[in-house]
């Protein structure tokens, strides 16, 4: 199959063919046979097919037209599969049924965070999320306070999502394999912070982290009253030198509480 295919840099196409490995994501994803799966980059449909033989429902999306020779003869043969051949970042999701879905997909690498914060929209439409990103950008999302990888993603993700990276999967997996290794992440909602203002928060949290090198007072000064952070910051016992990189997600929920 692989030598049939034009593969497009400029789609980031890097597809799987190990069947065992694919089992495996389709494992870890929790797949049930009673489930709706949405999947994200269906490329020649390797994973699509597999997923089809243990999901009750496969919704797939792939922008790449060319690849329908190979997704027509899976959906022919699968009939609890639905294709959409269209950018999935325009899709609405609202018109389709995701209530209690699942998402397991290796996503396009160059759109990982659009297709992420597009997931995060509809958070409430799922169980589960399994992505297959690049490591450094797994390290990101999973990244814990004190570490150079935990930034402003970190938080954002970790506020809603129980986060983790189940898998290191190298580079040689792929076909074209691309230049760095890939990981799993996994992503399943939360509710420990049920009445937090998600836009708000975000936009309070870019602004913390707007200069890594500054403290973290000195980042929000420009926005807030200074005696109205010292006293957030003194009544959450954190440092007034402390940088953003040093607080927990829970830090940034109650310091954002207080001085919104």
């Amino acid at each position: 199959m692989e030598k049939e295919i034009n593969f497009k840099k400029s789609l980031g196409q890097n597809f799987i063919y190990d069947k065992n490995l694919l089992n495996s994501i389709i494992d870890m994803g929790d797949v049930e046979n009673a489930d709706t799966v949405l999947e994200i980059g269906a490329g020649a449909g390797t994973l699509t097919e597999l997923l089809c033989e243990r999901a009750k429902n496969v919704i797939s999306f792939e922008i790449d037209k060319s690849l329908a020779v190979f997704l027509d003869r899976i959906a022919n043969e699968h009939k609890n599969l639905q294709i959409y051949y269209q950018d999935f970042l325009k899709a609405d999701l609202s018109k389709l049924n995701l209530k209690s879905a699942r998402v397991v997909a290796n996503i396009p690498y160059y759109i990982t965070t659009p297709i992420i914060f597009k997931l995060v929209e509809h958070k409430e439409s799922f169980k589960s999320m399994l992505v297959l990103v690049q490591k450094e950008v797994a390290d990101r999302f999973a990244a814990l306070p004190n570490s150079k990888n935990y930034g402003v993603t970190s938080v954002e993700l970790q506020a809603i999502f129980d986060v983790s990276c189940p898998k290191i999967i190298k580079k040689t997996c792929f076909t074209p394999a691309p230049k760095v290794d890939s990981a799993l992440v996994k992503l399943i909602p939360h509710n420990k912070f049920k009445k937090l203002n998600f836009e708000g928060f975000c936009d309070f949290v870019g602004k913390a982290f707007s200069m890594r090198r500054k403290t973290l007072f000195n980042n929000l000064k420009t926005f807030y009253e200074k005696d109205k952070i010292l006293n957030a910051l003194n009544k959450l016992n954190i440092l007034e030198a402390a940088r953003a990189e040093n607080l927990s997600v829970e830090n940034f929920v109650e310091l954002y509480s207080l001085l919104n």
